[in-house]
């Protein structure tokens, strides 16, 4: 379930919120979590490029979030090396996912990762 309308965006993407429903495995005997529906969804943001105020299901706009998930994987491969080192401090990506809507026009492509709460790098 994603929002209609973004609620940012930077120079080139706009960021949507989104929720997952996660779904029980066939093994699972208790269902009671599963059945609380939206309110207990986990919450994601969905990036997608834009052009010119649209947002870009043209081939570069689908390889520019693929590169952009190709890269955070690259990214966490080298924090693990990182970490490995016994750093002071260690370094932790937030595991992405490209997610295409196949039943919207265009088949957009978004960039999925979740949602965490508070404040960026400039104070906002």
């Amino acid at each position: 379930k994603i929002e209609k309308k973004p609620f940012t965006n930077g120079a080139m993407r706009h960021c949507f919120r989104m929720k997952k429903l996660a779904t029980p495995p066939q093994s699972a005997s208790n269902h009671r979590f599963h059945s609380y529906g939206w309110s207990r969804g986990l919450n994601y943001v969905a990036k997608c490029y834009m052009r010119r105020g649209q947002i870009d299901t043209s081939r570069e706009g689908i390889d520019a979030v693929l590169t952009d998930i190709t890269l955070q994987y690259e990214a966490m491969h080298w924090a693990e090396k990182f970490n490995k080192t016994d750093a002071p401090k260690k370094i932790d990506f937030i595991r992405a996912y490209a997610l295409e809507f196949v039943d919207r026009p265009g088949k957009p492509m978004f960039a999925v990762e979740r949602f965490i709460a508070g404040n960026d790098s400039y104070g906002n």
